[in-house]
């Protein structure tokens, strides 16, 4: 989903449908327009992503207060291997 400007709103209906994907092992949102409201509901998705090896938010403005959601969800992802 790398470069499709989805936004806010966009990147929290893609998160609701693949954290359904349990065996998901990559989620590629680079490049997104991702702002920390954005990227607060990435968080909260790949927290139960637990077969999640990659994930790449580069290229987004999800600013400190972003970071730090998903720094949080993801401290707790054993699986992550690539940020």
């Amino acid at each position: 989903l790398r470069g499709n400007r989805i936004g806010a709103e966009g990147s929290g209906r893609v998160v609701e449908a693949v954290r359904e994907l349990t065996s998901l092992a990559s989620l590629n949102l680079r490049d997104n327009n991702i702002r920390a409201e954005g990227s607060g509901r990435v968080a909260e998705a790949v927290r139960e992503m637990t077969s999640l090896t990659s994930l790449d938010l580069g290229y987004n403005r999800i600013r400190d207060e972003g970071a730090g959601s998903v720094a949080e969800a993801v401290r707790e992802l054993t699986s992550l291997t690539s940020l």
